[in-house]
């Protein structure tokens, strides 16, 4: 990421910002184009208005073709997403955001053992939940590369994962002990078991 210049940024942007003005057009949506410091996209111009998912689709594919046709396409990573109701193109992806986040919380050289890997925390020991996974250029799938990921359809399904999670850690509270992780090894197995329902694909 230190490698990421301001003017290809904006090149990449300016882009991509090109490439839906022209879907805009061609497909007749009533659009705003939305520009931020790292991302552009699409948005509803009319309050209440949804988007044709054919069309979001049919945008990312454009957009995204367009992106990696050219030089700057290549030279940074991005993401075009159909977010549901807009589309946009951002700077980087999910794998991205999950990488910075296993440095960020990654542990001390002292804890090298449980779960980090030169203080990062590993892939097969973080866990990402996801629900664009199904659409054109999903961004939540990039994370699939860096981390275990849950797919899940609705908000309700991930209180359901969280609840899940947080009844093991309770579990663990209330049997005590320690076993080579801090953990019991009953505790670590059922979590083992979580994650071999959502495995982070091999190589």
């Amino acid at each position: 990421m230190s490698t990421w210049t301001q003017p290809t940024i904006t090149n990449l942007l300016d882009l991509a910002e090109s490439s839906l003005r022209e879907c805009v057009t061609n497909l007749s949506l009533e659009a705003t184009i939305l520009r931020k410091e790292r991302a552009v996209g699409i948005i509803p111009s009319v309050a209440g208005y949804h988007f044709p998912r054919e069309s979001l689709e049919e945008t990312v594919l454009v957009v995204q073709k367009k992106l990696e046709m050219n030089d700057v396409g290549n030279t940074l990573p991005f993401c075009a997403f159909n977010g549901g109701n807009d589309v946009f193109v951002d700077i980087g992806d999910k794998s991205w955001g999950v990488l910075v986040c296993q440095n960020y919380f990654g542990s001390t050289p002292s804890e090298t053992g449980k779960g980090v890997e030169g203080g990062s925390i590993r892939g097969d020991r973080t866990l990402h939940v996801g629900d664009q996974f199904l659409s054109a250029g999903s961004n939540d799938f990039k994370a699939r590369v860096v981390g275990t990921t849950a797919w899940i359809a609705s908000p309700s399904e991930t209180v359901e994962l969280l609840d899940e999670l947080a009844h093991l850690i309770d579990l663990q509270k209330t049997i005590g002990g320690s076993g080579s992780d801090g953990m019991e090894k009953d505790l670590v197995d059922r979590v083992d078991k979580l994650f071999e329902k959502h495995p982070m694909p091999s190589g």
